[in-house]
Formats: structure tokens, sequence, C-alpha cells
């Protein structure tokens, strides 16, 4: 039964009118006579409102669709997301393991670390922008200070 026939039917069996009902959930009844019409659709707020005052639950077809269309693309995306990130880990890590062996060599340092950085500055940018600028400081930061670090360690073994 459509959602309009339900509510006109269960406002005819309490032997309320339009206005009556209107006055109640907070909207005008020339709104009930357009649910009731079919003409347009009730809101969630006014949904609510109605299933307490008519005592019924108003579910409708299309929109127990939608919600299992919006679950299988959330699953879709999830397992996507799962996929593209064993897909893009493990390569990570070999870079990673790769830079930690060869930390010493400055492409290392100057060219292979700042392209991670990039690639994860990236992603961070899908985020809030407010994450994404604490990400960018942090990131920044830690890598400047392990460069001077290490380059400073390395102008002390030469010294010496």
């Amino acid at each position: 039964m459509e959602i309009g026939k339900t509510i006109r039917s269960k406002r005819e069996a309490m032997k309320m009118t339009q206005q009556q009902l209107a006055d109640q959930i907070y909207v005008t009844r020339q709104t009930i006579s357009k649910w009731e019409l079919g003409k347009s659709e009730p809101d969630a707020i006014s949904k609510k409102s109605l299933e307490r005052v008519l005592a019924v639950q108003l579910v409708e077809e299309s929109s127990s669709k939608k919600g299992e269309e919006e679950r299988f693309m959330r699953k879709f995306q999830w397992g996507l997301g799962l996929l593209l990130f064993g897909i893009v880990f493990l390569p990570l890590r070999v870079v990673w393991v790769t830079i930690r062996r060869n930390w010493k060599q400055p492409w290392n340092r100057f060219v292979l670390l700042p392209t991670v950085f990039a690639f994860l500055l990236w992603y961070l940018h899908s985020l809030k922008d407010n994450v994404f600028n604490l990400f960018l400081a942090l990131l920044l930061l830690s890598y400047f200070s392990t460069s001077w670090y290490f380059f400073s360690d390395q102008r002390e073994i030469g010294d010496n």
C-alpha cells in the first residue's frame, strides 16, 4: 500500500480531519492532502511524527530498495578499498625496507622518501582539510628534522 493511502486510511479510521492531523504534526492541511493524493511524500521527520500519531509503520518499498543498494555499495567500496590497500601496501612496504637498508645514500633521503611522502599526502588530501594540514605539518617537520640530523651526522663523520 502506498504511503498516501496508508495515511488516509489510518486518519479516517481514527476519525480525524486533515486539519487535525496537520496540527498534530506541525504541517499544513494542504501538505496532508498532497501526501494522501500521492503528489509528494513526507520527509523523515514528518514520517516519524505520522508514525507516532497514527501508530503505523510507514515503510515504502522504494526506500527499502535504496537501503539495499546503499548497503551493497558500502560493501563494494569496502571490498575495493581492501583490495587496493592490499595492492598498494605491499609496494610501500618494499620501498620502506629499501629506504631503511640504504638510508645513507642521498637519493633515498632526497628523492625516494619525498616521493613516498607525496603519495601519502595525496591520500591524506582526500580527508578533511584540517586533518590534511595537520599531517602535512607533522610530515614536513619529521622529514626535515631527520634529514638535518643525518646530514649533521655525516658531516661529523667526514670531519674525523
